[in-house]
């Protein structure tokens, strides 16, 4: 399980940033900070609480969830707020294709057996908050649109 998190939650997710960070560098000084420190926060503290464990790195709670941290869940943002404002994509649109492709990578590692709930946690909270995350992240994104941050 280690290595599928490494190779799928990490290194596929930068070697996409890679390409975007020469598109819009931009985004990785503004927005890659904001999303990696959300998405550390959000799974330290559901680790902590025992809402949910990683099961990769049982021994280490810390490293449960930092390498999907600083990787996929940091990527997605800045892909997320790199169509928003940059390409100008709908943002009803993108808020439903990130929410579910998010909230369909959960389910998965569900499925999978690479995260497991606490009896008090559900799929259902787990999409709340990525419906959350995302909605805050198009308003930090617009907010710094506007101060003329980015493009």
């Amino acid at each position: 399980m280690f290595f599928f998190i490494i190779i799928a939650g990490f290194i596929l997710p930068w070697v996409l940033g890679i390409y975007l960070y020469k598109q819009a560098p931009k985004l990785f000084f503004t927005i890659a900070p904001i999303t990696a420190l959300t998405a550390v926060t959000c799974n330290q503290a559901g680790s902590h609480m025992g809402l949910w464990k990683v099961h990769h790195m049982p021994t280490v709670v810390l490293f449960d969830s930092i390498l999907l941290d600083f990787g996929i869940f940091t990527i997605a943002g800045v892909w997320f707020s790199y169509l928003l404002c940059y390409k100008k994509k709908n943002p009803v649109l993108l808020l439903v294709l990130f929410i579910s492709g998010m909230a369909a990578i959960e389910y998965i590692s569900l499925l999978l057996n690479i995260v497991d709930y606490n009896e008090s946690w559900s799929f259902f909270y787990t999409a709340l908050m990525y419906v959350a995350g995302f909605i805050i992240l198009h308003m930090t994104t617009n907010k710094l649109e506007k101060l003329g941050v980015f493009p």
